[in-house]
């Protein structure tokens, strides 16, 4: 991954029209069922052609957005603690990553086929895969970070936390740049080949969400509180504050736009967001559906992932359902 500096760019003229959406006065235009209780994870690929599910008592299933299908059903077992709670899609969409609370594998997402099974030294909270699964990142409880060459068995230990629990990593493409951020009020971006860090980022309360354009020029990373910021990673700039409303005081999930001009934020209280990723600024907001449609309820927006064009937004919530969004016509 090359770090270059990011350079402001001229507002988007799809996007200059927008106005606040109210409720969920803009409906998305498709819908996919992914789960018929529940689920407690997701990831979309970044292609938006995949996600990724945990779901309440079926393990991870793997759909092709594209036809809302169901291509394969990963568990790890049904003993207490086999529960999938952390999952990930490498960059190129090749190999997908489900952790319990100990152990990981790592599976084809052409096959369906799993590589094995490896045990992690402590509680896993977070995981990250790079590009056809070669490097693996795991952020553990007890605050280490640890970069694995599953090619070559090579791991290197990252303790740069504080001893805090690290709750949520990133990984390159290439797997040489690691983002970790954890309970510290850190988050911290580190060459995996040496383990030193290259910017800290310092926060308020303890991060929670973070991520990294594709490219690596930009970085999103919030905390409990409000804590919500865009950084140039070739400087450590800060670009932008995002100003946060009560319900997404808790960030769940952040994806930047291919072009690295929008990026796009799920929240606890169902509520996806739109921000101009040069300033801050909100541009639209949707509703994520929940569980009755009639009935009063929350939606955790756990995934988030444009189309290639940057013209669609598909989002994954806990009410089990994909929701695909035009993002031209926001309001």
């Amino acid at each position: 991954m090359q770090l270059l500096s990011h350079q402001n760019k001229s507002l988007f003229p799809l996007l200059i029209l927008m106005l606040m959406a109210c409720g969920r006065s803009v409906e998305p235009i498709e819908e996919q069922q992914h789960s018929a209780i529940g689920s407690f994870d997701a990831v979309i690929s970044n292609d938006a052609k995949y996600a990724l599910v945990a779901s309440v008592n079926h393990g991870a299933g793997f759909w092709d957005l594209s036809i809302n299908e169901k291509l394969f059903n990963w568990t790890h077992g049904e003993q207490p603690g086999d529960d999938i709670i952390a999952i990930n899609i490498s960059p190129d969409g090749t190999r997908a990553i489900t952790a319990d609370q100990r152990n990981f594998s790592i599976w084809n997402t052409n096959s369906g086929k799993s590589y094995g099974f490896w045990r992690a030294p402590a509680r896993i909270r977070a995981v990250a895969l790079s590009n056809k699964g070669r490097y693996v990142l795991l952020g553990l409880e007890d605050g280490r970070a640890i970069h694995i060459d599953m090619n070559t068995g090579r791991r290197l230990e990252f303790t740069g936390h504080r001893e805090e629990a690290v709750a949520k990593v990133d990984l390159s493409g290439n797997g040489l740049w690691a983002f970790t951020g954890g309970a510290d009020y850190r988050a911290i971006l580190w060459n995996s080949k040496t383990g030193k860090p290259k910017r800290l980022f310092e926060h308020k309360t303890r991060v929670t969400q973070l991520q990294m354009s594709t490219s690596g020029k930009v970085a999103f990373t919030s905390g409990t509180l409000g804590n919500a910021h865009i950084w140039d990673l070739s400087t450590g700039a800060k670009i932008a504050s995002l100003e946060l409303g009560k319900r997404e005081y808790v960030i769940t999930s952040a994806r930047f736009s291919h072009d690295e001009q929008i990026l796009a934020t799920g929240a606890p209280g169902k509520d996806i967001t739109l921000w101009n990723a040069n300033n801050g600024e909100k541009m639209a907001r949707w509703q994520a559906r929940t569980r009755n449609k009639w009935r009063p309820s929350g939606a955790i927006v756990y995934a988030l992932g444009f189309t290639p064009d940057d013209q669609h937004l598909f989002s994954e919530s806990s009410a089990g359902f994909a929701e695909k969004w035009i993002v031209a016509t926001a309001e």
